[in-house]
């Protein structure tokens, strides 16, 4: 990837400008090199958050963490653990954009730029579903991987979606297969919600100067990586895996150059998923990517995990095989917690791409968990089986995540056909993820014609008040096995 070759001299010189610090002469050298996992984050008020660097000191004797303060000056951050190398925080009520600085034992007082929003709880009850009508997605709305990503501005945060691939259901009969896309979609969402038409990008002939996938590709993941969310001092987009257009999963990793508006260079293979995965649990959280389950090539969900980070040339550099599942799972939903990862829902028996329309087979409402390190990123024990957080099994859901709580929007399920539940809630206390239940919302999506939605896809962003929005795009109606185009958004 050109761009990127280019972005690993900055990257360099970026890092070298940590080394330079302030404090006692003949004290030892010490530097900050990431906030949150991140070169310059976007940090909410009240959340824990990893300081990461060298020369802090073991203990943390006179140092502190400090942000600048609503009103002027500076407020001290609770720090939990202190080590050399990482420093363990909550991000003060009082906390506001601006510098963070950092004096260790020795004195050495060093400091890096964050972001910082307002934290909004956020509440299922009352949930209105709005559809988003400029935003009807043009093509292949099935087993589409969508990403955001949150731009720092003057004026707050500014919104892009990125959604690659995808595909378009194939109706012979009472059977749908479906017929992947490599296309790559651009949009906007606005203050409040409201997301913009979705513009292709540049798809041509001339494979250097074409910004759509290389080769097709559904039900695989899609993640932005930039400085604010990862070690990438670039702006890249990503889609892990998916089908090809033989309906096999692949094990590819496509990546690309991007800005706030478009795609701006040609995607290339960087580093290989270790096997071929689609339909797997893809969670992003600080410039670290998990995939856990996902079905084999011959449709048989899997037990592995893996985990990949993203570094400072925009590659992965290098994935770690983590403890495997307990048993099998696919098409289902995960999220990853300070200190715990949780994967839940899904099939574990062999099933068609995108996982298929009938009854059978049985889906899981099951859970399973294990720890993590909030340092590495890594899965450091065993999974172990969690509580059933679903009311019933189920698979080929949305996953939002909207903070403090999770939804799951659509899928198959007992009761889908009558839309029994189609938008759930869990509640996330600390490294706990409660039960699944649901809310009384103000609108459905089935209600306003959007249909019984099977395998869409979701995704959420904030504002920079701190108020949290959401999409769910796409999928097949369950009722009549068509393409839904529909974007939906709270």
């Amino acid at each position: 990837m050109t761009a990127a070759r280019n972005l690993a001299f900055a990257a360099a010189l970026l890092v070298a400008g940590c080394t330079s610090d302030l404090g006692p002469t003949g004290s030892p050298p010490a530097r900050l090199d990431y906030v949150d996992g991140a070169i310059e984050p976007i940090l909410e008020r009240g959340a824990t958050i990893i300081i990461q660097g060298y020369g802090f000191d073991s203990a943390q004797g006179v140092g502190s963490v400090v942000f600048a303060r609503l009103g002027g000056g500076t407020v001290a951050a609770a720090v939990a653990t202190w080590s050399d190398a990482a420093i363990r925080v909550a991000v003060p009520d009082s906390a506001v954009s601006g510098a963070l600085g950092v004096t260790t034992a020795a004195g050495r007082q060093l400091t890096a730029t964050v972001h910082v929003v307002p934290h909004v709880a956020f509440t299922a009850t009352g949930l209105g579903w709005q559809q988003r009508t400029a935003a009807a997605f043009p093509q292949a709305p099935v087993g589409v991987a969508l990403a955001a990503a949150e731009f720092p501005t003057d004026a707050g945060l500014a919104i892009t979606l990125f959604a690659a691939g995808g595909a378009e259901p194939v109706v012979n009969g009472p059977d749908t297969s479906v017929a992947p896309d490599s296309g790559v979609y651009v949009a906007h969402a606005q203050p409040g919600g409201d997301v913009g038409a979705w513009v292709h990008q540049t798809d041509v002939a001339d494979p250097i100067k074409s910004h759509v996938l290389p080769a097709p590709r559904a039900f695989a993941a899609a993640a932005v990586a930039t400085l604010y969310n990862s070690r990438f001092p670039g702006r890249a987009l990503y889609v892990f895996g998916g089908i090809d257009s033989a309906g096999v999963p692949q094990s590819t990793v496509f990546a690309a150059d991007v800005s706030s508006d478009s795609v701006v260079s040609r995607f290339v293979p960087v580093e290989a998923l270790p096997a071929p995965v689609a339909g797997a649990i893809a969670v992003v959280r600080r410039g670290r990517v998990y995939v856990m389950g996902g079905t084999d090539s011959s449709g048989r969900p899997r037990q592995t995990v893996f985990v990949g980070r993203i570094d400072v040339t925009g590659h992965i550099d290098g994935w770690y095989t983590a403890p495997a599942l307990p048993g099998p799972r696919a098409y289902g939903g995960g999220l990853v917690l300070d200190d715990r990862v949780v994967a839940f829902g899904g099939v574990a028996d062999s099933v068609p791409p995108g996982g298929g329309l009938d009854a059978s087979p049985t889906r899981l409402a099951t859970s399973d968990t294990a720890p993590a390190s909030l340092t590495s990123g890594f899965v450091t024990g065993a999974w172990a089986p969690g509580a059933a957080l679903l009311p019933q099994g189920r698979s080929q859901f949305a996953t939002l995540d909207a903070g403090n709580m999770v939804l799951v929007v659509g899928g198959m399920y007992a009761g889908a056909a009558g839309n029994a539940a189609e938008t759930l809630a869990a509640d996330v206390v600390g490294d706990s993820l409660g039960p699944f239940t649901a809310p009384s919302t103000a609108t459905t999506i089935w209600g306003q014609g959007g249909g019984t939605l099977v395998g869409p896809v979701g995704v959420t962003w904030r504002d920079a008040d701190g108020t949290r929005h959401g999409i769910v795009l796409g999928g097949m109606d369950l009722a009549t096995h068509l393409r839904s185009a529909g974007v939906w958004g709270f």
